[in-house]
């Protein structure tokens, strides 16, 4: 018998004896739960189906292990599995494999993929805590049957197993940790907008400087490069399926006429459009036009250009995460205050610092924005019992909140501004232009009305000679109908709004719940609309009319 043979034999042997996790169908599911929304279609975008044998021995081999004796599902994100697979050495990694709905295949794996490995490439410069990757494929035509990463488990606890615990004095220490991370990414200013890649994933990549230093000295490195975006905005709700000038791009302008292009291209190309879960929409309330749509875009078409901030350093393009939740951040269970590991850098672009998540999430302050830096005062100290824990804990919050804006603005200045711009009117239609085919509509033409007022005002505007004129034409009817128009969508978001509230924790965050809480979820979604259905119907054809456009299954 031949040497081959003999290893064939002895592979195959091997194998036999080692377990067929092919067989537990939990891992190629959607796990956390299920949706009141498009049921069907949200389970389907999260299955997948591959070879779990084949990934569980890919990962042995990329660190020197014989076999993988343990696989365990880890919890479900929204667009990818994760699983923690144990060696016969002691060893532990983690696999990542991304579900359908993840983006544009090959693309968001090669971008996440290079992501992470770019600061430990550049370590000298972001010493950033990011898990080392071991082996990874960016297309589903291998043994495993689809894109993978094989990464390490990085060191520590989640945040969100000592947030709770720690005292005020900690989490401040922990926000300054990250600040120091934040400013390091600051550091970097990124000759295009897009996503970030590894050369050699990308046909004809890109050879010009990459990036340029703090200290103004330009970075031509070949193993890097900028390509295509990955981010959620260009691939949800049938986005993923158009064909649409998705970068990189050399300037600020090309990015954002990208957006208005796509959303002019989905409103065309998609229907019936998406039913928003952010407002109640029909008959004796608000009903969606393509019309005031095409409207909405044409002006942003139009205006985009001219509210962007004139300081540079608002429009550069940076590397950043965000989506800084306390399940992506790991600390030293010791000294929780140190960050140990960052995770799921999936569809982390190269974006404007304003377009940026500043605040990490993990400060969960969710009052009004403070008027100012000072510290907050409890306002009432006479409460009791569970009224007085809801203050105390909205006093906090609001308390941890200031001392992390406070915390930006000494060490991230620009960060800071960044967060300033994102509270101005022009900001607000830049946010609305992004997600035009399904919502928005009615607020960005009332702003366009109420910007025309203000438009001599904007800074891009005094600067330029001679000043421009505003370029969107609304005669005194069109005012009117868009008035009209806001007041109407208004009532949507209200009635909406107390939707929510009745269901409390039941409420479909993202559209899913627990599957213990499905059925009366569904229950209380469907009493709602009935009510609904019941106030502003006056015609049959109107209350069919008004469970048509609910955006949650019946």
């Amino acid at each position: 018998m031949s040497k081959e043979a003999v290893h064939a034999r002895l592979f195959h042997r091997k194998r036999a004896s080692l377990p067929d996790w092919n067989i537990h169908d939990d891992f190629f599911q959607f796990t956390r739960g299920t949706f009141v929304r498009n049921e069907a279609e949200q389970l389907a975008s999260r299955r997948i189906k591959f070879d779990m044998n084949e990934l569980t021995r890919v990962a042995a081999s990329s660190i020197g292990a014989n076999s993988c004796i343990m696989v365990e599902n880890l919890p479900d994100g929204m667009y990818n599995k994760t699983f923690l697979l144990s060696m016969d050495d002691g060893q532990k990694v983690v696999a990542k494999v991304p579900n359908p709905n993840s983006g544009t295949p090959y693309f968001t794996t090669a971008s996440e993929v290079a992501t992470m490995d770019f600061p430990i490439y550049v370590r000298n410069t972001l010493k950033a805590p990011v898990p080392k990757v071991f082996k990874y494929e960016c297309r589903s035509s291998n043994p495993v049957g689809a894109e993978f990463i094989i990464m390490e488990k990085v060191a520590g606890v989640q945040l969100g197993q000592l947030w709770s615990k720690m005292e005020l004095v900690d989490k401040m220490r922990l926000r300054l940790d990250l600040s120091r991370l934040q400013s390091l990414w600051l550091s970097l200013k990124f000759n295009g907008y897009g996503a970030l890649y590894y050369s050699r994933d990308l046909e004809n990549p890109h050879r010009s400087v990459l990036y340029t230093q703090s200290s103004g000295e330009p970075i031509s490195d070949r193993n890097f490069t900028i390509g295509p975006v990955t981010g959620r905005q260009w691939f949800d709700e049938g986005r993923g399926n158009l064909l649409l000038d998705r970068g990189p791009w050399k300037c600020v302008q090309n990015y954002y006429n990208a957006i208005g292009n796509r959303e002019e291209t989905a409103i065309s190309v998609l229907t019936p459009a998406p039913k928003p879960t952010v407002m109640v929409c029909g008959p004796g309330i608000y009903q969606p036009r393509i019309s005031d749509k095409l409207a909405a875009i044409d002006s942003y078409l139009k205006i985009n250009n001219d509210l962007l901030p004139t300081e540079d350093s608002l429009i550069s393009s940076h590397i950043w995460h965000n989506d800084l939740h306390a399940e992506n951040i790991f600390v030293d269970p010791l000294d929780p205050t140190r960050i140990t590991g960052i995770i799921d850098w999936q569809g982390m672009d190269l974006l404007p610092l304003i377009e940026h998540n500043i605040d990490p999430s993990f400060i969960e302050y969710t009052g009004p924005e403070p008027d100012t830096l000072e510290p907050p005062q409890l306002k009432d100290t006479n409460l009791e019992g569970a009224e007085k824990a809801a203050a105390l804990k909205q006093y906090f919050d609001e308390a941890l909140f200031i001392a992390s804006r406070k915390i930006t603005l000494k060490r991230l200045p620009s960060a800071y501004a960044a967060t300033q711009f994102q509270h101005t009117d022009a900001f607000n239609l830049l946010i609305l232009g992004r997600r035009l085919s399904e919502f928005g509509e009615a607020h960005f033409n009332s702003l366009v009305l109420s910007l025309r007022e203000a438009w001599s005002t904007l800074p891009v505007v005094q600067a330029s000679l001679p000043p421009r004129e505003f370029p969107v034409s609304i005669d005194k009817a069109r005012a009117q109908e868009i008035e009209s128009s806001i007041e109407r969508a208004l009532l949507a978001i209200q009635l909406m709004n107390k939707v929510k509230a009745r269901l409390g924790p039941l409420w479909p965050d993202k559209d899913a719940v627990a599957y213990e809480d499905y059925d009366r979820t569904k229950s209380a979604l469907r009493e709602s609309r009935e009510e609904i259905v019941a106030r502003f119907g006056k015609t049959e054809d109107e209350r069919e009319e008004l469970r048509r456009l609910w955006p949650f299954d019946d």
